[in-house]
């Protein structure tokens, strides 16, 4: 092998040791321990044509491999045809031989390398004795290794020929070597001869960009000292710009000195720092002269405020000295009343002494308190008089020290007063007590009536009779009696409270009695209310369950379409549902009946009051919601009913557009016009119903069912109409063009007839006559009136080779943005009829015209959805779309 690298690692003896793809898998027999294990395997096509073949690698199906053969046939290692690497060219000294002995087709092989030049006949034995590896079949008694005989001739001479074959390779091997390196040498020189062209033309480069850069350097150095002399010259104007009235002459003259001294160096700035010098010398005087202005207004007012500091202190002084005089007057009448307060509070006062002391403390308190009152707001006028300067800051603390004692005294005078009025309750209780017991004592002399101190049965059950109306029974009497007897004056007032509690119980009894009859009577009043509520309940059920069938009935409107149940089964069941709904609102009413009943009866009755609240409330709510369930039914109702109105309509208008266009058909045929084939039908001015009606019956391509002609008379008239106008029929038959490619109007059929004008795209025109076939070209005209100005001429439908012009329609709008349709041209003085949504079709009746009012365009139309008629704005005044043709 010539690379020494890999000749190193695959060099040796290899033995089958398993299988890969169908093919055996050889290994290195390699007695050194820790070396590298290498491998021979082969590898089909499951990863591309270019993967497939004879491997050397250490692992099968490894990315890191060695030599690679190409051949894909040979059910063992190719002896030659290796390329090292895998991916360069094919190496011819890398050999694969078999060892001796065995047979190659059964799976051996041997490997022997030319190392070059210089290797005798012994080493390269020994080579081939180390590249030798047994096929897996041999006894393991021999020996891998086999040492061919001197005597068999024919292996020698075997020997010799691939020796000279190698040799001869090595020596071409050799010279491809020699030349190879010729060529790098060859290419080395020039190359070198390159690097030198470079490195010159580098080197002048290099030289340019010193004699550049010096030339930079020295410009830049004349550029730095004038800007360092610059700098330095406004350095200085800095600090003039922010001179002092003090410091402005000698800055001034350190700046003047720095002109001359820098004016050389400056060069070409010195003009310029010159004139920044004279603007900052104007400006700082200017902000100089300002100041010392400032200054002089600051001394005086600085002189006026003190004058008037002077001024605020000596009132403050005054003030202070009359709010001292008025509280040493107040805290002497403090001091006065207070002293009142031994008068009312002495333990040996007669109730009516306490009760003259009390009240004149009270009064002195409250004429103290009024006297206070005046004082305090009296000092508080005194300190708002003070202003608010320095000198009423410096009295602040005694000015609240002087209020503070005038509040405190209130709060002493009330203190005091509570004091008195507490004296005074006192000496009322008790002298009420004084009365009381006054009072008890002729109570008891007045039933003493045998007067000997105590209170006999008899004058024991008078008593009774007489404070209380109450007649004692015999048997609280008696008790009584046990625990009082004798009944002494001491003891009457134990006797007034057992009589009275004697009296309670009976009454209480009494009130148990009444109040167990009122209740069985509550309890008869609640049933009835209960009776009520339940009845109630059972309408609402049925209500419910009534609506239930409604909702069921109206579930195909909300899922199935208006095509699949038709005009009339909308009609038919909207009415069935519109009754279910009328039985369920008779019901719900049933029960607002009975709930107001119920509301009624126990606001009257005062035990009942709030016990409907126990029903009406569910009963309401379930009432809402069955009144809401009816309400979104009924709304479903009517959209249906719009939508039976809308789809006939919508049936109604097929048949109309089938009916005209048999109609014109049929006046083609007749090559007459509109009114002539009015004429033909009608009776007179107009055209009769059944004349009408017997015309469409008479199209085979009108399908019309039994009664529809009828009803398609009155669609197109009106509803009870039996005659047709001509100007009705004109407008019927009505057939619009919509210019939809650059074209002319012409005055006459043929196409080279005068031009009337030339037609834009999208401008509507109607058929007045036509079509016909102008002759000469072979192209189909027709009579048009341009609804834009009334132009009227012939105008080619398309043209010979296809190219259309014209195309049927133009008189339908389509709403781009939802607006009104009303029942006049005028907005402002017109009525609305409805709102037309977006993408609702309108078609035209009348062409636009202009409201003045409002300066925008409207036309007259029919909505296609519901058959309204009235007029619609095209768009407005600031540019807004309303319609667009379609």
């Amino acid at each position: 092998c010539q690379n020494p690298t890999v000749a190193q690692i695959i060099k040796g003896t290899y033995m089958v040791s398993s299988q890969n793809h169908g093919k055996p898998v050889y290994k290195k027999s390699d007695p050194t321990a820790g070396a590298v294990s290498v491998l021979m395997y082969f590898w089909d096509d499951r990863d591309g044509p270019s993967f497939s073949g004879w491997w050397f690698g250490p692992k099968v199906g490894g990315d890191q491999v060695w030599a690679y053969n190409g051949n894909k046939a040979s059910p063992t290692p190719p002896p030659g045809g290796w390329q090292v690497p895998w991916d360069g060219p094919e190496d011819p000294t890398l050999r694969l031989t078999a060892a001796a002995g065995s047979a190659p087709a059964a799976g051996h092989a041997a490997m022997q390398q030319g190392q070059g030049q210089g290797q005798n006949a012994p080493a390269m034995q020994q080579q081939q004795g180390q590249g030798q590896y047994a096929r897996p079949q041999m006894p393991a008694a021999v020996a891998p290794r086999q040492v061919v005989p001197q005597q068999n001739a024919a292996f020698v001479a075997q020997q010799e020929a691939e020796k000279q074959k190698r040799e001869l390779e090595r020596q071409k091997a050799l010279a491809e070597q020699q030349r190879r390196r010729q060529e790098e040498e060859k290419k080395r020189r020039e190359i070198e001869e390159e690097n030198r062209r470079k490195q010159a033309e580098r080197e002048a480069e290099q030289a340019r960009k010193a004699a550049e850069l010096k030339q930079r350097r020295d410009e830049e150095e004349a550029k730095r000292k004038e800007q360092a002399a610059a700098l330095a010259v406004r350095k200085v104007i800095q600090r003039v710009r922010v001179a002092t009235p003090e410091t402005y002459d000698a800055l001034r003259t350190e700046l003047e000195e720095a002109q001359v001294k820098h004016l050389e160096t400056m060069g070409s700035q010195a003009d310029k720092v010159s004139q920044e010098a004279t603007q900052t010398l104007e400006q700082t005087q200017k902000r100089l002269d300002d100041i010392v202005a400032k200054r002089e207004e600051e001394e005086r007012r600085q002189q006026e405020a003190e004058k008037r500091k002077l001024e605020e202190a000596e009132k403050v002084e005054k003030l202070k000295c009359e709010m001292a005089a008025i509280v040493k007057e107040a805290e002497a009448k403090i001091a006065e009343t207070k002293g009142m307060e031994a008068d009312f509070s002495k333990p040996d006062l007669s109730p009516e002494a306490a009760l003259e002391a009390a009240s004149a403390s009270q009064q002195a308190v409250s004429s103290t308190c009024d006297a206070l009152t005046k004082a305090e707001a009296s000092l508080r006028e005194k300190w708002l008089d003070m202003g608010d300067n320095e000198a009423s800051w410096q009295v602040k603390r005694e000015v609240q020290d002087m209020i503070r004692v005038v509040v405190d005294g209130r709060l002493v005078m009330e203190t005091l007063s509570k004091a008195a009025d507490w004296a005074k309750q006192k000496a009322e209780r008790k002298a009420a007590s004084l009365a009381k017991e006054k009072e008890r004592r002729g109570a008891f002399d007045k039933h003493d009536g045998d007067k000997d101190g105590t209170l006999s049965r008899a004058e024991v059950v008078a008593f009774s009779k007489t404070e209380f109306d109450f007649e004692l029974p015999s048997s609280t009497l008696d008790k009584i009696m046990r625990t009082l007897e004798p009944v002494e004056f001491k003891k009457f007032r134990s006797l007034f409270q057992k009589v009275a509690i004697a009296r309670s119980e009976v009454r209480a009894r009494t009130e148990r009695a009444e109040e167990e009859r009122r209740r069985l009577l509550l309890e008869e009043q609640r049933a009835a209310v209960s009776k009520i509520a339940a009845d109630a309940g059972e309408l609402l059920s049925e209500a419910e369950s009534t609506l239930g069938r409604a909702e069921a009935e109206a579930w195909p409107l909300a899922t199935v379409g208006p095509d699949e149940l038709g005009a009339d089964g909308l009609k038919e069941l909207a009415s069935t549902i519109e009754k279910l709904i009328e039985g369920a609102h008779a019901l719900l009413d049933q029960v607002s009946e009975k709930s107001r009943k119920m509301e009624g009866e126990c606001g009257a009755n005062e035990d009942l009051k709030g016990y409907d609240q126990s029903f009406v409330p569910r009963l309401n709510g379930r009432h809402s919601r069955s009144q809401a369930r009816a309400e979104k039914i009924l709304a479903l109702v009517e959209i249906a009913r719009e939508r039976a109105v809308r789809k006939a309509y919508a049936e109604m208008d097929l048949k109309r557009s089938a009916s005209v266009t048999a109609i014109r058909t049929k006046m083609g045929e007749e090559g007459k016009s509109g009114e002539e084939y009015f004429k033909s039908l009608a009776d007179g001015e107009s055209l009769s119903k059944d004349r009408f009606v017997a015309l469409l019956k008479g199209f085979s391509e009108v399908e019309l069912v039994e009664g529809q002609a009828e009803k398609l008379f009155e669609h197109i008239v009106g509803t009870g109409a039996s005659e047709m106008s001509q100007a009705r029929f004109l407008e019927l038959i009505r057939l619009y063009y919509k210019c939809v490619k650059h074209t002319v109007m012409s005055e006459g059929l043929p196409i080279k007839s005068k031009t009337v004008r030339k037609l834009e795209v999208g401008e509507v025109l109607e058929v007045v006559e036509g079509p016909a076939k102008e002759e000469s070209v072979g192209v189909v005209r027709v009579k048009c009136k341009a609804m834009q100005d009334d132009a009227l001429g012939w105008v080619t439908i398309a043209g010979n080779q296809g190219t259309p012009f014209l195309e049927p329609g133009g008189n339908f709008y389509v709403c781009v943005k939802e607006t009104v349709l009303t029942d006049g041209l005028s907005v402002q003085e017109s009525k609305t009829i409805r709102k037309v949504a977006k993408g609702e079709v309108i078609e035209v009746l009348e062409f636009t015209k202009k409201d003045d009012a409002l300066d925008i365009r409207r036309i007259r139309g029919q909505a296609k959805l519901d058959g309204a008629t009235g007029w619609i704005t095209v768009s407005g005044n600031q540019g807004t779309a309303y319609l667009e043709s379609c």
